[in-house]
């Protein structure tokens, strides 16, 4: 490959929002919480400016995992509620 590629998903409105902002809430743009969430380095911001993708990598990945250990406790909770509440 020459240079890079752009691979588009297509996502409904509701999905976008919540991606957009989760990735707001770990301060980065939605290309980089992206490509963290598939593993991969984050590019930095679009003006060009590097970031220093391993050890703010492995925060941003670190920081993400936890978020959604602690997402996956608060919905299965939330379900097991609903359960109960049926």
């Amino acid at each position: 490959m020459t240079g890079p590629a752009v691979i588009t998903i297509r996502v409904d409105d509701s999905e976008h929002r919540d991606l957009a902002s989760r990735a707001e809430r770990d301060k980065l743009s939605l290309s980089d919480y992206i490509r963290v969430r598939l593993g991969l380095q984050p590019q930095g911001s679009d003006s060009g400016a590097e970031v220093q993708a391993d050890e703010r990598g492995e925060a941003l990945s670190a920081q993400l995992a936890d978020h959604e250990r602690r997402l996956g406790v608060l919905e299965e909770d939330h379900a097991r509620r609903r359960a109960g509440a049926a």
